[in-house]
């Protein structure tokens, strides 16, 4: 079984078109938690600046991944500005975010190093080139491919490290998450989840916790509560959603779900119909003549 297909599968991976343009200043984001970016730069320079952390220059095509915790501003470094396709990416809508991306900083990638890629990267050129009807649409899923294409990559050059998808991936840990992932109603102890790695219990707690950030207890309750969520959402009721997820009573399933998500079911599923919890995502450009905070 591909586990990370599966993974991005159940978690529905949303990539979104939200800046497409030419930058001749400073692109300034505001950006909400709990989501990765990436920028294509098809033509032009520009700096990377992050507060505390030197200047990264780009100067030839390239594309950027970026992790969610990352904050910076993207500044033009040609006198013609540089041309820019942004989107970014969430693992479900207003999901829980027990599923670190494992990117500590920003990875540059040029366009020479992929060039595997060259064939995708010109069709999401070209799409963003062109105006024909469905082209936002049609920018989101290239974005999304180069999302994953990107991941895998990552990964097999030791970029990425921890988190979830490098732990999809790692022969130890990949069974536990598809069983977690196929059987959240299972009566899941870390003895059972460390046998299916073929390890000790205090050996695979402290691998699983390295990895995750979270303990191996404490990602089932959020899987559980990522799926009941996705059955909110499909209209079932709440008393069958507790079984479904493992949890013996209604008033269990949802004294955890109010501890975990903040909210009761009925007034999260209120919530999310009514897309309250959904954070924009705005870019503006800043000319260099114009006043910019530092």
């Amino acid at each position: 079984m591909d586990i990370l297909s599966e993974f991005f599968e159940r978690t529905h991976l949303q990539g979104r078109l939200f800046f497409t343009g030419t930058v001749d200043g400073t692109l300034v984001l505001d950006k909400p938690p709990g989501m990765a970016f990436i920028h294509v730069i098809s033509r032009g320079g520009m700096d990377m600046v992050q507060p505390g952390l030197p200047k990264i220059s780009i100067s030839e095509p390239s594309v950027l991944f970026c992790p969610s915790s990352c904050r910076y501003q993207l500044r033009s470094s040609s006198p013609d500005g540089a041309e820019l396709i942004c989107a970014s990416f969430q693992f479900g809508r207003n999901s829980l975010q027990p599923f670190p991306l494992g990117l500590k900083e920003t990875l540059v990638f040029p366009f020479s190093a992929l060039e595997n890629l060259a064939p995708m990267i010109d069709s999401l050129i070209g799409e963003f080139n062109d105006q024909a009807p469905g082209r936002t649409k049609a920018l989101s899923l290239l974005l999304e491919y180069l999302f994953v294409l990107l991941v895998r990559r990552s990964v097999v050059e030791g970029k990425i490290s921890s988190g979830l998808l490098y732990a999809l991936q790692d022969g130890r840990l990949g069974a536990v998450f598809n069983h977690i992932h196929q059987q959240p109603e299972a009566l899941w102890t870390v003895e059972k989840l460390a046998s299916l790695a073929n390890m000790s219990r205090s050996k695979f707690s402290a691998c699983f916790t390295r990895i995750m950030d979270i303990s191996p207890m404490g990602y089932v309750t959020a899987w559980r509560m990522k799926r009941a969520q996705d059955l909110l959402r499909e209209g079932v009721q709440i008393k069958v959603i507790a079984s479904t997820v493992g949890y013996s009573s209604q008033a269990s399933f949802s004294r955890t779900f109010l501890n975990v998500v903040g909210v009761p079911p009925a007034e999260w599923l209120k919530r999310d119909t009514c897309g309250a919890d959904q954070p924009p995502i705005t870019a503006r450009v800043i000319r260099a003549t114009e006043n910019l905070q530092p």
